[in-house]
């Protein structure tokens, strides 16, 4: 944590959360060693764990707080998600692979974190039924923002997403819903993103 200090994050209470949250709960045996660093580590079914310096400027854009209600799509592991439970009142989290959603669901189980729910589901297709959300956070660099993800983000909401330029370049993208209730953007800077993908799988 001490490298995410000298980087500039100043904010004590995602400093916490994140030195709170063993990383290394998060991987498999072969990749514990990298989990103590600021890398990437490799998950199954292709995906990654984002490095704790790429996951702390997400939740310093972000800025969750206390009451906040919380979409993430995107569990992969679910640290990210164990992280956002010490920030947040609630999170729902999207996972697309059945197989990354239940092993995800066991480690917060494990943590006796219980303001976590982690389904199996499609995260381009939130539906209305699921309410409005303060907080929205993807990890993965969908092709386009769709309707229904922009229509759960509620007044003075946030939402963080990476947007792809080209094959190997992206930039994390910080929207918020105004008072008038239009979509603003700004540009925080370049990152690395996998593409969001589509529909539903067991495992890869």
């Amino acid at each position: 944590m001490l490298r995410l200090r000298a980087r500039g994050l100043r904010d004590l209470s995602i400093l916490r959360a994140l030195e709170t949250i063993p990383r290394e709960n998060f991987v498999g045996p072969e990749h514990i060693d990298l989990a103590l660093r600021d890398v990437a580590v490799p998950l199954p079914c292709g995906q990654t764990l984002e490095a704790p310096s790429l996951l702390a400027q997400i939740l310093a854009a972000a800025r969750p707080e206390k009451h906040h209600r919380i979409l993430e799509i995107g569990a992969g592991s679910g640290y990210s998600a164990a992280v956002l439970s010490l920030l947040g009142r609630d999170v729902l989290s999207f996972e697309c692979f059945q197989s990354l959603a239940v092993a995800a669901r066991t480690r917060l189980e494990r943590l006796n974190i219980d303001n976590v729910n982690i389904l199996w589901a499609d995260g381009r297709d939130v539906s209305p039924g699921i309410g409005l959300f303060d907080r929205i956070l993807i990890h993965a660099a969908p092709e386009a923002l769709s309707s229904n993800i922009l229509g759960a983000l509620g007044e003075g909401g946030v939402l963080i997403a990476p947007r792809q330029l080209d094959v190997t370049e992206s930039q994390l993208i910080r929207y918020c819903r105004n008072a008038r209730g239009d979509i603003e953007a700004e540009t925080l800077g370049p990152c690395r993103a996998q593409k969001l993908l589509r529909g539903l799988f067991k495992a890869l």
